[in-house]
């Protein structure tokens, strides 16, 4: 196995229908087997071919993880094509750069990516969208025309320095990936009953190897969540039992924070600390019972923790591992596709990355940078014969990294070689690229940009110290300046802090490069009596009643209540990067009981937009749902389907004369199907379409009942779920979690039952359709079975002086499919008119 088409081919045919790709887009999850990404893959790879990719062609790959993703990627390699992936956040300016030098042939982006993409992209440059690339290819061959790929066929190039100056791109073979995969896969092996949650970009070799070839070389599973909310995270651990997860240590950090938030809010810290003072001297096993409640919460699988990318503090390491949780981490490098060395689960140094990996060889040279040789390190860069010389000294890559070796062989990092800033959650700023667009700004005489310490260790904030041509500027206009600047910088590049320099120049060398060190020694030295200190500013509010929010804005950004006005910016003015903004909603959330979702917060937003969004969402809070399982159950479907026959079929009987049509519809359909029904024929019409079910469709049948009627009464309730399988379904402003739940009965095989008017009014014209319903037909990717209920009234004619029994026809329509491209309007009107027509 030495290409990345042979690993993808061997383990489609090892672990064919087993689960490789999962994601929850909306309610439901969407899954792709072993043999479905094969075949799949196959369909873009014949799609390609027809626009006319040819091997060694660029194939622009820019978007966030996703399974359209991943057969993306493979589409491309088995079309002969190499992929050239982005980070969905990279600034425009770099991405003219990628395309500019490697000049692809067809682009791969997504909804978020074509948001930010620069206008000057070259206008033949055709782009398909990846949320819809299953559906586009999907009339296409699964066996595209044989493509002779070696294994020292370029695969990949790499753009990883988020550089806007001079990007430079990492060519990585067939051999290079997969010998680093399999190589991995020897020290942390993944299995089959593995369920791993993708958080990292899979534009970073670290993820792309860890997080989907390890995974998918062991058959194991990867999940991939449409959000970083921790809560949502949280939601996505648990609903999948996750067994692993591969972090940087600002994620882990993350994770903890909102974990230590609730025993906070709970009050009990002390019982807390001295958990974690016991945990040290008793078994992992013992570890996890103590701490139960919280590997509830994780899903109560999760089996270990992969870190790697940046720094990890022993301290935050112990934690975990009280928990119960090993923490392994690694090191490694893009050059090195990636990893170049890695700790084993069973011997663990904390403040080591491990050993090298197996085929690999590590050594320290005179000045000691780390230095690494083997079959996964790039043959060079990207048309760029100068930078590929000065990365090697002979055929050893210079890393860059300061290290050590113990006599056992574990590597030690020490430190970056130049002045290279990684942030907490592993992201790499050239401060160059930054100092570039200070020293273009009129009101900046020069501008140095430089690493400071995060909070809690284990990363960098970019900070920038400048030199102004009118030294009595006030902090406003400064701060404009450097928002100004952030404005042309990638979401990770922003700089997060700034102080005005408080002499007339910058301590230089006799070339009059300036001393960073220096500068760097000073900031720590005065930092409280800059203009802009980046340490914790003393709380100086004195206003009794300070908004809730607000108080959560101003700790989280380290700054007083009293800076957090309503037109300070989350980003540029407040300093909260992408995951900062994450950690925030997920405080709302705790603190305040109100969910925001992540897509709605950018580093641009105001404190003011956020109240708003905030109110807005505080007063939409309805009713609280809670959805009984026991329905679900053996014993209650057999014993529904019991009194079904028993009493409540027969006694319709005597009530209603209907006849079905249309069942030869359900013949080839196969579970689980939404039956889309109208509500202005009978009062018992959900028991009515039931009886006249086949019963296969009968017993795994859901119906959404009115929360505010049906489950406003217990005891109501109780009855509708026992008879009708019934769950409610708010009619006000509670939807949400009735979605969700009928998501969940989807992913499990339930079909379920909507009357999509939204309100029963019997004998009266039919309602318009709530758009809900197309919402859920589009959003769910199922049939959906159109079912009307036609009331004929009662004969004139009485038998012994009582009513005849009304006359029914239960009509069953040819079910719809929609495409994702579909919007909720038309599909809500395409089965409100397949309804009627019935």
């Amino acid at each position: 196995m030495d290409t990345l088409i042979e690993l993808l081919e061997t383990s489609s045919k090892t672990f064919g229908a087993n689960p490789a790709l999962l994601i929850k887009p909306s309610f439901r999850y969407l899954v792709w087997s072993y043999a479905d990404l094969w075949k799949d893959s196959g369909r873009v790879a014949s799609f390609l071919q027809e626009k006319g990719i040819e091997k060694g062609d660029r194939i622009l790959l820019w978007g966030p993880n996703m399974p359209q993703w991943v057969l993306g990627f493979f589409g491309a390699l088995r079309a002969g094509a190499v992929p050239v992936p982005l980070d969905v956040r990279s600034a425009p300016d770099f991405v003219s750069r990628v395309v500019e030098q490697t000049e692809p042939r067809l682009a791969f982006v997504s909804r978020a990516s074509q948001q930010t993409a620069p206008r000057d992209l070259p206008s033949d440059l055709s782009s398909v969208s990846l949320e819809d690339l299953d559906q586009q290819v999907a009339g296409f061959s699964t066996e595209p025309s044989a493509v002779n790929v070696e294994p020292d066929d370029l695969a990949e190039i790499m753009f990883t320095s988020g550089t806007t100056g001079d990007p430079k791109g990492v060519t990585l073979t067939h051999r290079n990936i997969v010998s680093n995969a399999q190589a991995a896969k020897k020290i942390f092996p993944s299995f089959t009953s593995d369920r791993l949650l993708s958080l990292l970009p899979l534009s970073h070799m670290l993820e792309q190897c860890g997080g989907l070839l390890v995974p998918l070389l062991g058959g194991a599973r990867v999940v991939y969540p449409v959000s970083r909310q921790p809560s949502l995270l949280f939601k996505a651990i648990q609903e999948n039992q996750i067994t692993l997860l591969l972090m940087v240590p600002q994620g882990l950090q993350l994770i903890m924070n909102g974990i230590e938030r609730e025993v906070e809010r709970q009050e009990k810290e002390g019982t807390w600390g001295a958990m974690h003072r016991i945990a040290p001297r008793i078994p992992m096993v013992v570890r996890r019972r103590m701490f139960g409640r919280v590997h509830r919460r994780l899903g109560g699988k999760l089996r270990c923790i992969l870190t790697g990318g940046a720094f990890l503090e022993p301290d935050l390491a112990r934690k975990w591992e009280n928990l119960g949780i090993p923490v392994v981490e690694g090191y490694g490098a893009t050059e090195a596709s990636p990893a170049i060395a890695f700790n084993s689960l069973p011997r663990r140094v904390l403040g080591s990355v491990g050993r090298s990996l197996p085929g690999q060889e590590v050594r320290i040279a005179e000045d000691g940078e780390v230095l690494v040789r083997g079959p996964n390190v790039t043959p060079g860069y990207w048309r760029n014969q100068q930078a590929t010389e000065a990365a090697f000294e002979k055929d050893w890559y210079k890393t860059g990294d300061l290290g050590y070796l113990d006599d056992s062989g574990q590597l030690y990092l020490r430190g970056r070689k130049k002045d290279l800033i990684v942030l907490a959650n592993g992201q790499n700023v050239y401060p160059e690229d930054i100092e570039r667009l200070l020293n273009a700004h009129p009101a900046v005489t020069e501008g140095v940009v430089v690493g400071l310490p995060a909070e809690g260790g284990g990363g960098e904030t970019v900070h920038a110290v400048l030199l102004v041509n009118e030294p009595q500027l006030p902090g406003d206009a400064i701060r404009e300046v450097v928002g100004e600047v952030n404005g042309n910088l990638a979401d990770h590049q922003r700089i997060s802090g700034h102080t005005v320099w408080h002499q007339e120049d910058f301590p230089r060398t006799p070339t009059l490069k300036v001393k960073k060190a220096l500068v760097l020694d000073h900031l720590k030295e005065v930092t409280s009596q800059s203009s802009e200190s980046p340490a914790i500013a003393p709380e100086t509010a004195t206003t009794a009643h300070i908004d809730s929010l607000v108080q959560l804005v101003g700790q989280l950004a380290q700054v007083p209540v009293t800076a957090v006005e309503p037109d300070k910016t989350l980003g540029s003015d407040l300093g909260l990067d992408s995951l900062g903004r994450v950690e925030l909603l997920s405080m709302v959330e705790q603190e305040l009981g109100v969910y925001i979702d992540e897509s709605l917060l950018g580093p641009s937003t105001t404190v003011g937009e956020l109240q708003l969004l905030v109110a807005q969402q505080a007063q939409a809070k309805g009713v609280t749902l809670s959805f009984y399982r026991w329905p679900l159950t053996a014993w209650c479907i057999n014993l529904r389907e019991a009194i079904h026959h028993a009493f409540i079929f027969p006694w319709m009987s005597t009530m209603y004369r209907a006849q079905a049509s249309g069942l030869e519809n359900l013949h080839s359909l196969k579970s689980p199907v939404l039956f889309a029904i109208n509500h202005n024929a009978i009062q018992w019409d959900s028991l009515l379409v039931l009886k006249h079910l086949p019963r296969r469709w009968r017993r795994r049948m859901a119906y959404a009942a009115a929360a505010e009627i049906t489950f406003g009464k217990r005891w109501l309730g109780i009855l509708a779920s026992l008879l009708g399988n019934a769950f409610p379904l708010s009619r006000d402003t509670a939807i949400r979690p009735s979605l969700e739940y009928i998501g969940s009965l989807l992913d499990r095989g339930w079909n379920v039952g909507i009357f999509p008017e939204g309100a029963q009014y019997v004998g009266q014209e039919m309602l318009p359709f709530q758009t809900g319903t197309g919402l859920l037909a589009v959003d769910c990717r199922i049939p959906v079975v159109p079912v009307l209920l036609v009331n004929q009234g009662r004969p004139s004619r009485r038998w012994f002086g009582l009513p005849g029994r009304e006359a029914i026809s239960v009509r069953i329509g040819r079910p719809l499919v929609f495409s994702p491209t579909t919007t909720y309007a038309e599909a809500t009107e395409q089965i409100e008119e397949a309804v009627r027509s019935l």
